[in-house]
């Protein structure tokens, strides 16, 4: 990604990510030589450098360089200059990908990168997690949430996913293993191992980030991997709480060995986040469970400011952790009228499309600052 102006490059890279690509910013063609010495790019997405001769050097450097990857331009889509270097790059060559022409749709951008994209994956596909992390495919992702008081980032919900050389990114439901896996233990350890290192990074300078991460309530029953979870948290005050998400099904059919687990995890500032919390579930159970946080499930959220039934069994389950003193995260959040209408009824936290997609920890980085800074003007 070559751009003389640093938002264009984060931009771009960004929709590249989301695409499946592992990006490289340039601003300048000394970063585009380096970038060629260093590894072998399989796409230059090259703007409009300012002035237009650089981007006709950097088109002779990639010739010079015998570059065999392909090459697509972008700028404004009335510039007569895009049509020309295009085809410039053409008669020298090179194998130019139809110029981007800004401002752009997302179906413009996949319809120029079609010959780069994934084959999708089948529905019924399953891919084999021991494969994947012996070939380092596995990477972890993070979606933040949204405190609704003061509407700023709190915290991230750790989020597995798989960079798969054929399909692309493969979603947990394809590759994440059932209760009876082996392989289930060894990948819940290497989410662990991820995630703190990936919060040391997160902690740098900024404020503190409340951390959450999905462990199956089969693995509590386990002493050994409750205690090497806790060893691992990061010894800082600048670290947050780490709350370790479990089912609310799991939650009451598990009663007994997940209260155990909580009240040893709490001793060390880890708290259970209960998901997929519904109204209607019995809650007569865990009374007197150590609940640091009620995720109240995004079907209840979704049309809470329209749907008076949901808005009640979303008050409802507000009230429960009141009792339980637990924080409320409301899931799912896609529109702002529902965003509203959680506000309303005093829900800790939000998440959900509204605010932002899962992401990878540097995107996850860039977007609270962002949110940060914009608050502050």
């Amino acid at each position: 990604m070559v751009d003389i102006k640093p938002h264009i490059r984060t931009f771009l890279a960004d929709a590249l990510e989301e695409l499946g690509f592992v990006t490289r910013s340039c601003g300048r063609l000394a970063d585009v030589a380096s970038a060629l010495d260093d590894f072998d790019p399989a796409l230059i997405v090259l703007g409009h450098l300012a002035p237009e001769s650089e981007v006709t050097k950097t088109l002779h450097l990639l010739v010079s360089a015998s570059f065999r990857g392909r090459v697509m331009l972008f700028g404004g889509r009335a510039a007569t200059s895009l049509i020309a270097l295009h085809e410039l790059g053409e008669q020298s060559g090179l194998a130019m990908l139809p110029p981007l022409g800004t401002p752009y749709r997302d179906s413009d951008l996949h319809q120029n990168l079609s010959p780069f994209l994934p084959i999708p994956a089948s529905p019924s596909m399953v891919v084999d997690v021991e494969e994947a992390m012996r070939n380092g495919w596995l990477e972890m992702w993070y979606q933040p949430k949204i405190d609704l008081r003061e509407m700023l980032p709190c915290g991230a919900e750790a989020l597995i996913r798989m960079r798969h050389p054929t399909w692309g990114i493969v979603p947990p439901a394809a590759f994440v293993p059932k209760y009876d896996d082996p392989n289930l233990r060894e990948l819940s350890e290497f989410v662990v191992k991820r995630v703190m290192q990936d919060w040391t990074f997160f902690a740098q300078g900024r404020p503190p980030l409340d951390m959450t991460i999905n462990v199956p309530s089969a693995l509590l029953v386990d002493r050994g991997f409750v205690d090497r979870l806790c060893l691992q948290l990061p010894d800082c005050a600048a670290f947050s709480s780490l709350f370790v998400e479990i089912n609310s099904v799991d939650v009451c059919r598990d009663h007994a060995v997940v209260r155990e687990a909580a009240r040893r995890l709490e001793h060390y500032n880890i708290g259970i986040s209960v998901g997929d919390v519904m109204a209607e579930s019995s809650w007569i159970d865990v009374a007197d469970f150590p609940i640091a946080e009620m995720q109240i499930d995004g079907d209840f959220i979704n049309g809470c400011a329209d749907d008076r039934a949901k808005r009640a069994a979303c008050e409802m389950a507000i009230e429960i952790a009141k009792k339980l003193q637990a924080k409320t995260l409301a899931k799912n959040l896609e529109r702002t009228a529902d965003c509203r209408a959680a506000c309303q009824m005093d829900f800790d936290a939000g998440q959900g499309f509204l605010f932002a997609k899962p992401m990878e920890a540097n995107r996850l980085v860039r977007t609270m600052l962002r949110r940060r800074s914009a608050a502050t003007e």
